[in-house]
């Protein structure tokens, strides 16, 4: 699973890998999801393990809290290695060599500033190179890279256990150095975005803002937009950000509705699966179909998701749902899993006015229900790439009420 959890730490607060486990249920219905949903989940939980009644919800909530992605752990992880070869060059006295790598890992390190533990690596990243930039006698461009690197961590110490008296000497010097101001204008697109500043908050744009005369880091910040990081260089007295749109984010805040296209329920399966720390997602859709309530179900998992055929399970009423639910389990956990997410699109067909009250009747459905589940018949059509998905259909006269 492709998650990492913003309150691990590895190194200088480098977020650590969660991993996944569990199954969750994504739900439709054509007036309340949640008897369904919860219906999936107690057939689920029968078997053990952790499951989520309501996945995208428990998604919503990790992303909040600042979960992101695992490939920000690989890149952390890259920039880490870097820094660690560019302090081997140093130690070895090939400082020019030192100086490009840590230049290197400097910039690679600024995207990751707006998540959790990049702002520790990105200043870790500039205290060396401010060190090795020193050694080498380029004292301003030393100074204002050390300046950035104690504004944004200032809590980081040096110390002869850690850095020679040289370094040391530089940080010093850069604590040391005359402060002058200067206002920049803040834009950004959208307008209103949160504005932070070497890791302290200012306000939103536009705005403006007094700065040191020296090197800054700009992270924005809006709902359903990526978090952007740009550089603000010595002087500049206005900055404007381009916040790309965040299209997984939307997905997992607009939820599942009935009607879903393919492209949309693949998005946020994938989502869902990520944020939430899945290794299988159930969709469910409690529908109608042929005049009664009918469950559709599908298990997924992997990257690129896959799910299995659609199984079809009518019940003759709200009683018979908790049986309905775990055949339909049953049978889509034995299914392979091939097909592209579908369930999510069925968009919930209302029944017809009742013209056979008695036929649904509970009394009717216990005293044939034995036989209507010796007689129950499973369809499965056949497929190609450019069909639909396969649809296992179950007769509903084996989940009636009266029990």
């Amino acid at each position: 699973m492709r998650l990492l959890l913003s309150t691990c730490a590895l190194m200088i607060a480098i977020p650590c890998a969660a991993r996944a486990e569990g199954v969750g249920v994504i739900a439709v219905g054509i007036e309340d999801r949640a008897p369904a949903a919860r219906a999936m989940a107690e057939a689920v939980g029968a078997r053990g393990g952790r499951v989520v009644e309501d996945a995208v919800a428990e998604a919503r909530t990790a992303h909040t809290a600042g979960a992101v992605p695992i490939a920000m752990l690989q890149s952390h992880r890259r920039v880490r290695d870097q820094i660690d070869e560019g302090w081997r060059a140093f130690l070895r006295v090939a400082a020019e060599h030192s100086a490009s790598r840590l230049a290197s890992a400097r910039t690679a390190a600024e995207p990751l500033v707006a998540y959790p533990g990049g702002t520790e690596l990105y200043a870790d990243a500039a205290l060396r190179l401010g060190a090795v930039l020193a050694y080498l006698g380029r004292t301003d461009e030393a100074q204002a890279v050390l300046a950035l690197a104690l504004a944004l961590d200032p809590e980081r110490p040096i110390t002869l256990a850690e850095f020679s008296p040289d370094v040391v000497a530089a940080v010093d010097a850069a604590r040391g150095a005359p402060v002058a101001l200067h206002q920049v204008r803040i834009t950004t697109e959208p307008p209103g975005a949160a504005i932070r500043i070497d890791g302290r908050d200012v306000g939103r744009s536009p705005l403006d803002v007094q700065v040191t005369r020296g090197q800054h880091l700009v992270v924005a910040r809006a709902p359903l937009h990526q978090p952007t990081v740009q550089g603000l260089t010595a002087g500049a007295t206005s900055i404007e950000i381009q916040l790309p749109p965040d299209d997984e984010s939307a997905r997992l805040f607009a939820g599942a509705v009935p009607g879903m296209s393919e492209a949309l329920q693949v998005q946020l399966v994938e989502a869902v699966q990520r944020y939430a720390e899945l290794d299988e997602v159930v969709l469910v859709a409690d529908t109608i179909r042929r005049g009664g309530p009918t469950l559709l179900v599908q298990r997924c998992a992997g990257s690129p998701i896959t799910c299995s055929a659609v199984v079809e399970i009518g019940y003759a009423e709200r009683a018979g749902l908790a049986a309905a639910a775990a055949s339909a389990w049953q049978a889509v956990r034995a299914g392979e899993l091939r097909y592209p997410p579908a369930v999510l699109g069925d968009r919930g067909r209302r029944p017809p006015p009742d013209h056979c009250g008695w036929c649904r009747s509970p009394w009717l459905w216990t005293g044939v229900g034995t036989a209507v589940l010796a007689a129950t018949v499973i369809t499965v059509f056949a497929v190609t790439a450019d069909k639909p998905v396969p649809t296992v259909g179950v007769d509903g006269g084996a989940f009636g009420g009266g029990r």
